[in-house]
C-alpha cells in the first residue's frame, strides 16, 4: 500500500477518534453524524476546508454538511482544532482566526431612551418596510447564502482524462470531476422516503465495502445517470464478479434454494413482470440446478457425500430434523481411537455434540438479539436468512474437520467429542479447511 494511503487512513481514524471526544459531548447524533463524514471527506479527496478571506467559511461548513441552524459559537470552538489539523496535514498555511466582536468599554453605557410605542403594536409589532414599500428583512433572520440547489445533471469541471481501474477509484474520481462532495451526492440519488444509509455510501467512498445487493445496484444506477455514464460502467469495476447478488424477491421460496437460484438470476428480476419471473425461475431449476450442466454435475457428486453437522433446535428457515445426536454423541472418557467414526460419519449427515450445540446456540442468540449483554460489543446484527447461511457453513466446516481422513471426503479426523468454536483461534485450523475446500471444489 502506498505511504500516503496509510497516511491517509491513520489520520482518518485520527479525524473520527477527534469528533468523538470533541463533538458527540455538545452535539446532537446527527449534527454528528453529519460532521464526521464531512471531515473524513475532506481528507480523502486532500480538499482544504473552505475559506473565506483567509478565515474558515463557517457558512459554507454548515451549508454542505447540512447543520445551518445548529452551527453555534460552541460548536465553532470545538471544530476548529479539527479543521487546523486537516489544513496541517494538507501542508497548507493555517487560517486566520475568526473575527471576535469587540470587549465593551468597562464604563456602562448611557441608557438610550425609547419612544414610547404606538397603541398598534399592543397587538401587532409593525414590520419594518424598505425604500420600495416592501417589508425589510428582519435582524434576527439567518444571514449567509442559501443552501446549494441540488441539480439533477451537473456540468462537469473538467474532461475526463482518466479512467481508474478499481471501483472506489472510479467513484471518487467521477464525484472529483462533477464538483460533488460526498452529502451533495447523497442528497442528489436518494430520494424522499427512502432508508438508504448515508454511512453505506461513504464506505463505497473508503474503500471499507462494495455493493452487493440490488438496492446497491440501483443507487449506482442512479449516480451513473447524474454523471451520463455508460449503464453498468461502475458494475465493470466491482471486485468479486462472480459473487451473486442479494436482496432478490423470490416470494416464500426456502433460504438454501433461493442461495443457489441468486447465481443464475438477471440483476434486474425484481423488476420484471410476474409471468417473466416465474419463467426465468422455471428455466434455472430445470436447466442448471437440475440439468446435466457443470454446475449440476458437480453439485449432483457433492451432495452424494454427506458430511455436515446439524445443530437442532436452532435452524433457521429448515424442516424437521433427525434426532440421532444421543446414538452418535461421544463420551468424553473414550480413547481417540474408539470414538472415531466409521468413514464419512456413517456417509450421513449427524446432529452436532451439546457442548458444540450449546456453543451455537449463543452464537446465534448473541447475534441475533435486539440487544447484547453488557460489556460485550458487536459489528452488525444477523437477520434469519444470514443466520441460517451461517449455520449451514459453520456445519459444513465442523463436519469436514470430523469426517474421517480414510474416506471419500477426506476430513480432518476430529473426533465429535472434541469439535468445539475453540478450533477456529488456530490458524493452521483455517488453513486446512481452506486447502481442503479448494481440493474438494477443483475450480
Amino acid at each position: 500500500m502506498p505511504k500516503q494511503d496509510v497516511s491517509s487512513r491513520h489520520f482518518q481514524r485520527k479525524i473520527s477518534d477527534f469528533c468523538e471526544l470533541r463533538i458527540a459531548p455538545i452535539a446532537s447524533k446527527r449534527v454528528l453524524e453529519n460532521i464526521r463524514p464531512y471531515l473524513i471527506s475532506l481528507i480523502i479527496y486532500r480538499k482544504s476546508p473552505p475559506l473565506l478571506n483567509g478565515r474558515i467559511d463557517w457558512t459554507k461548513i454548515g451549508e454542505t454538511c447540512g447543520v445551518e441552524d445548529e452551527m453555534t459559537a460552541e460548536l465553532k470552538h470545538h471544530l476548529r482544532p479539527g479543521l487546523d489539523a486537516i489544513l496541517r496535514w494538507l501542508r497548507m498555511p493555517p487560517a486566520a482566526e475568526d473575527v471576535r466582536p469587540s470587549k465593551s468599554k468597562t464604563k456602562s453605557p448611557k441608557p438610550v431612551r425609547r419612544a414610547p410605542a404606538p397603541v398598534a403594536s399592543a397587538t401587532r409589532k409593525p414590520q419594518r418596510m424598505g425604500s420600495d414599500n416592501t417589508p425589510a428583512q428582519s435582524a434576527s433572520a439567518p444571514r449567509g447564502p442559501q443552501p446549494k440547489p441540488v441539480q439533477e445533471f451537473p456540468e462537469p469541471l473538467f474532461e475526463a482524462a482518466d479512467d481508474p481501474q478499481s471501483f472506489q477509484d472510479a467513484l471518487i474520481y467521477q464525484m472529483r470531476r462533477f464538483g460533488d462532495s460526498y452529502w451533495q451526492l447523497y442528497r442528489a440519488i436518494i430520494r424522499l422516503g427512502e432508508s438508504f444509509d448515508h454511512k453505506t455510501l461513504l464506505s463505497w467512498i473508503q474503500g471499507e465495502r462494495a455493493p452487493r445487493s440490488i438496492a446497491s445496484f440501483d443507487i449506482l444506477a442512479r449516480i451513473e445517470r447524474r454523471y451520463r455514464l455508460t449503464p453498468g460502467y461502475f458494475k465493470a469495476k466491482l471486485p468479486h464478479q462472480a459473487r451473486s447478488l442479494n436482496g432478490h424477491d423470490l416470494g416464500d421460496i426456502s433460504p438454501a434454494e433461493r442461495r443457489r437460484l441468486a447465481w443464475h438470476l438477471p440483476d434486474d428480476f425484481g423488476s420484471l413482470p410476474f409471468s417473466e419471473r416465474e419463467e426465468i425461475l422455471d428455466w434455472v431449476r430445470r436447466v442448471i440446478i437440475s440439468g446435466s450442466t457443470d454446475y449440476r454435475r458437480y453439485q449432483a457428486a457433492a451432495s452424494k457425500q454427506r458430511y455436515a453437522i446439524r445443530f437442532p433446535g436452532i435452524t433457521y428457515g429448515g424442516g424437521s430434523l433427525s434426532p440421532r445426536s444421543a446414538a452418535l454423541t461421544i463420551g468424553d472418557n473414550r480413547s481417540a481411537e474408539e470414538s472415531f467414526e466409521d468413514p464419512d460419519l456413517l456417509s450421513g449427515v449427524v446432529d452436532a455434540p451439546p457442548r458444540l450445540a450449546m456453543e451455537m446456540a449463543d452464537l446465534i442468540r448473541f447475534k441475533t438479539s435486539t440487544l447484547t449483554a453488557i460489556g460485550f460489543p458487536r459489528n452488525g446484527v444477523w437477520g434469519e436468512e444470514t443466520a441460517s447461511q451461517k449455520i449451514e457453513h459453520l456445519g459444513l466446516m465442523f463436519g469436514a474437520l470430523a469426517a474421517s481422513p480414510a474416506g471419500i471426503v477426506k476430513g480432518r479426523g476430529v473426533p465429535l467429542s472434541q469439535l468445539t468454536f475453540g478450533l477456529l483461534i488456530f490458524p493452521g485450523v483455517w488453513d486446512w479447511y481452506l486447502q481442503w475446500r479448494e481440493q474438494r471444489r477443483g475450480f
